[in-house]
């Protein structure tokens, strides 16, 4: 027994004599094992232990990069002074509690490579270092720097835990760098770091600015120091909602200038957002998301709602803007960045109950955005119009370098009336119509300019106003006096079917006809969407005798946005009536290609109509 005393006092001697600097070796490699990072204590160390509290003291204390940096960078965490203070009866049953951490002159170096690789990952993988509870935390003269290859972040930053009296008291992190090329700064703040309780929330608060995105958080976290659990609101604007991607590696779509509310919730790998609100361009926007962070890329789901949309906001999702400069292309042709849409995963539920459009006769939207390895699916789109619906699917496949874009649009239920401007309808019939269409290319015109497929349209009957049909078939006499006495009566049309094949983005018209009961008009020609013209012949044979008809066809060629209207042969003679009657559509670049309803066939016109669906030119004959 008095063997056993001796050899304890001996111990306790020993260890209170110690010269701690002796074991800051092993110590090291206990600490870099534990880490996953090599770590080195340079400086002087000392321990007591004989407290209630237990104290170790450590100078100019570093951890190494990992092996694949480059020599001579800057350590990825250098201190000048680490003091820290442990319980000791939560100690001895192998629970580490922490009353006090103290680090002065703290430089962290934190460097991820575009692939990923990072400094801050542990080595051989594991979770994320668990940090044990701490009741008083302070940090002096602290300096933080950030390069991110993945985000393009540079950062530079001081942190800081003020003292004042315990009052003021705060956690401060403020600097200042570049995103994506553009300004960065951030603001956070923490509560007061002396007392912190391990089981009550701590507060926190962030300013965050990055070019002209900008991002106000106001917080807490549920345990101090274990940050994988808190609740935030989050006040987030800017110009474009895609650059939330550099902040977060979140792929969302173009937008206009918005601003969002939204409570943010973090459990482990999975973000809550609820109660978003706001307004994206003149569009207001409302719902619930998650984004699950657990995989090889974030998944995001949920359900998103808009009481009314402002069609030309969807404009910014394929790349369109403001006004191009002359010489430019009609067609969108910003990059739509379809990469990015390979490091998300989506199923989102989008429906607007209103949609407001100036050039087309939309109601109401719903559709399902499914993305999955770099497939996006819209699937149903579906468009609620005034009379029918368009509905379709459109699908972005970006595994390849060069993304392919297949769309298969239908129109049903449409008058053609809906398309055409002013209050008085020259031409009223019932549309059905279908493209077909698959384009290479990371912009919306790429895509077009290298389109192949099919378009086709029909009306099966309708009316017309009897001036136009007779300047369709340029029968001169009766056109003029029908126009300059203010007739308009209307005449029948038997049939209308336009059937076109693309290849290489330009359509070739197959058949072109318009059956009406003064004349019949046959015509042809391409739709070049690279070069954005187009040539179209119209030639009109009249079915009663005319005393003046000028026999040449009507042309309509030129660029999309200034077509020109004319006849091969005397153009002066019912040029203008021509040209004032087709003025009245919309431009042919406006124009959507839809799916047909299944429209009954008219008798008048079904042996045009039989042709074409035998050919699957008429969308009438469902897949």
């Amino acid at each position: 027994m008095l063997a056993l005393a001796g050899l304890l006092t001996v111990a306790i001697l020993a260890l209170y004599f110690m010269d701690w600097n002796r074991m800051r070796g092993p110590i090291s490699h206990y600490l870099s094992y534990r880490f996953g990072r090599q770590v080195r204590i340079n400086g002087d160390l000392s321990v007591d232990l004989f407290r209630l509290q237990p104290r170790i003291r450590a100078r100019s204390v570093e951890v190494r990069n990992p092996g694949w940096m480059a020599p001579g960078a800057p350590p990825a965490g250098r201190f000048a002074d680490i003091r820290l203070e442990m319980r000791l009866l939560p100690l001895l049953v192998g629970r580490l509690v922490l009353p006090l951490v103290q680090l002065d002159r703290a430089d962290v170096l934190l460097v991820r490579q575009a692939s990923g690789r990072s400094n801050w990952d542990r080595a051989g993988g594991g979770g994320p270092l668990k940090m044990p509870p701490i009741r008083r935390f302070q940090i002096r003269d602290g300096h933080v720097e950030i390069h991110d290859r993945v985000r393009r972040l540079d950062f530079a930053g001081t942190v800081n835990s003020h003292e004042r009296g315990g009052r003021r008291a705060a956690f401060v992190l403020t600097g200042d760098g570049t995103l994506n090329k553009g300004p960065f700064k951030a603001d956070m703040r923490g509560g007061p770091l002396l007392k912190v309780d391990e089981n009550k929330p701590y507060a926190f608060s962030a300013d965050i600015v990055a070019g002209k995105t900008h991002a106000r958080i106001s917080g807490a976290i549920d345990h101090p120091f274990h940050l994988d659990h808190y609740r935030a609101d989050l006040k987030l604007s800017g110009a474009n909602l895609a650059d939330v991607y550099y902040l977060t590696g979140l792929t969302l779509p173009g937008t206009p200038p918005y601003h969002l509310d939204v409570t943010v919730r973090r459990d482990g790998l999975v973000y809550k957002l609820t109660d978003l609100n706001g307004q994206v361009g003149g569009s207001d926007l409302a719902g619930n998301l998650s984004i699950d962070v657990s995989g090889k890329v974030p998944a995001l789901a949920g359900r998103l709602a808009s009481r009314r949309l402002d069609f030309v906001d969807l404009g910014a999702l394929f790349g369109g803007g403001p006004a191009k400069a002359q010489g430019a292309h009609l067609l969108p042709d910003t990059p739509l960045h379809t990469e990015r849409l390979r490091q998300t995963n989506a199923e989102v539920d989008f429906s607007a109950a209103r949609v407001a459009s100036r050039d087309f006769p939309l109601t109401s939207l719903d559709t399902h955005i499914s993305l999955e390895d770099g497939v996006l699916d819209l699937k149903p789109l579906s468009f609620g119009m005034t009379q029918g619906r368009l509905s379709g699917t459109l699908m972005i496949d970006a595994r390849r370098a060069v993304p392919v874009t297949a769309m298969d649009a239908r129109i049903f239920g449409v008058t053609v009336g809906n398309f055409i401007n002013g209050r008085e309808k020259p031409l009223e019939g019932e549309l059905a119509a279908r493209a077909r269409l698959t384009g290479r290319g990371d912009s919306v015109y790429q895509t077009a300019a290298s389109a192949d497929g099919t378009f086709t349209a029909v009306i099966p009957r309708g009316q017309i106003r009897r001036s136009l049909a007779e300047w369709l078939g340029v029968d001169v006499i009766s056109a003029l006096g029908l126009t300059l006495s203010g007739d308009e009566s209307s005449t029948t049309v038997r049939c209308a079917v336009a059937h076109f094949g693309a290849k290489d983005g330009v359509l070739a018209s197959q058949r072109f006809i318009f059956d009406t009961a003064p004349v019949l008009v046959e015509g042809g020609g391409t739709i070049d969407m690279r070069r954005e013209t187009m040539k179209l012949r119209m030639q009109g044979k009249p079915k009663h005798f005319q005393l003046l008809r000028v026999r040449a066809p009507v042309t309509v060629s030129g660029r999309w946005d200034r077509p020109s209207v004319g006849v091969d042969a005397g153009p002066a003679l019912g040029q203008g009536g021509i040209a004032a009657a087709l003025a009245l559509l919309n431009p042919l670049a406006s124009v959507l290609a839809f799916v047909d309803p299944g429209l009954a066939e008219d008798a008048n016109c079904g042996p045009l109509v039989r042709q074409a669906r035998a050919e699957e030119a008429y969308p009438g004959k469902r897949d």
